[in-house]
């Protein structure tokens, strides 16, 4: 053993050069993988978008929602009024009954704390 080995041990073997190369292909099929695998899985059965709002005034904000469905299902969504700010200033539940025809459109009033700039879908769900 020389003076250096001893003092700063063995020098480890290196990789062989395929290495990486291996550990980058696997990495990207499975984040190929799982995009797949995720937009596969989403098959609700429903759809909603808000199909357009108008801000009445400071304290009143009018959503229409756009629902689709695949079968006849009661469907509840959460809107919500958004200020400029980004601070949620009003919520409402708005339910699509089953009988609705498809797809349908809903229209709404937020009751707004103060003047609102948008409106969003926060969430929906089947009853």
């Amino acid at each position: 053993m020389s003076n250096l080995e001893s003092r700063y041990g063995r020098h480890k073997k290196p990789l062989p050069k395929w290495f990486w190369p291996v550990i980058a292909a696997i990495g990207v099929s499975l984040g190929v993988a799982w995009a797949a695998w995720s937009a596969a899985s989403n098959d609700r059965p429903w759809q909603a978008e808000v199909y357009g709002y108008e801000v009445i005034d400071d304290n009143h904000t009018k959503v229409s929602l756009r629902v689709y469905r695949k079968e006849p299902i009661e469907v509840v969504c959460t809107v919500y009024a958004q200020a400029i700010d980004k601070v949620y200033v009003g919520e409402k539940e708005v339910v699509i009954p089953a009988d609705a025809p498809d797809p349908t459109r809903v229209t709404t009033t937020i009751r707004t704390q103060y003047r609102a700039v948008t409106a969003e879908i926060r969430s929906c769900e089947v009853r």
